[in-house]
């Protein structure tokens, strides 16, 4: 990570010179840009490790939820119950690294998206916790839903992490992100339609009653 010896710190080290010398600075002032960059250089590279640190986190996050994902969809079915014995607590967040300096010195977009992440994990729970609680027969869509949106939401963060900060692409033995995706894409689906097909209960519900004498 540290490139101070690369052709493009001479270069920019050389122009720094050039430009300190026709203005008469002098050496203090070059020494003094000197120490700057260095100063740059050491920010982001503790800037690059914290990144490889947080997607390494968030994958293996997104991870989870494609185990919790697995889990529901396999869950018993217990005899003179409605429902399986689903999961209903998503996967714990983990504590984000504890460095002041880093953070400071990461991309502020990125910044901001991880350390919202764990607010929407909450949300989510919030929301199962909910569906659990009113609305029970939307729980098994809710869970897939809700799972596979913050699944897919850590690999993303992750994967920007990785580009921005050139750490490479990772290689999961299985493609959780794929699979997540796709269970994201059929639960939206399914709760779409059971919203549409409960709106128009409801209008034609409506509909009857006001048919009726007053």
């Amino acid at each position: 990570m540290n490139d101070i010896f690369s052709p493009e710190t001479w270069d920019w080290l050389s122009t720094v010179w050039k430009a300190a010398v026709g203005a008469g600075i002098g050496t203090a002032a070059v020494q003094g840009g000197v120490a700057l960059y260095r100063d740059r250089t050491q920010k982001n590279e503790k800037a690059a490790y914290l990144a490889l640190r947080l997607a390494v986190l968030l994958e293996g996050y997104a991870s989870k939820c494609c185990d919790f994902y697995f889990d529901n969809l396999n869950a018993a079915e217990p005899q003179d119950e409605p429902y399986p014995a689903w999961r209903t607590d998503l996967p714990e967040m983990p504590e984000l690294p504890d460095d002041t300096e880093a953070w400071r010195a990461m991309d502020k977009k990125l910044l901001a998206k991880c350390l919202e992440f764990p607010n929407r994990v909450r949300a989510s729970q919030n929301a199962i916790e909910s569906c659990a609680e009113y609305t029970m027969d939307d729980l098994g869509v809710t869970l897939d839903e809700q799972a596979s949106a913050r699944g897919v939401e850590a690999c993303e963060i992750a994967a920007s992490l990785r580009s921005t900060y050139k750490l490479g692409r990772a290689e999961p033995v299985f493609d959780y992100y794929s699979r997540l995706l796709q269970v994201l894409k059929t639960s939206k689906q399914q709760r779409e339609e059971r919203e549409k097909s409960q709106a128009e209960f409801l209008r034609e519900l409506s509909a009857r009653e006001s048919s009726f004498p007053g």
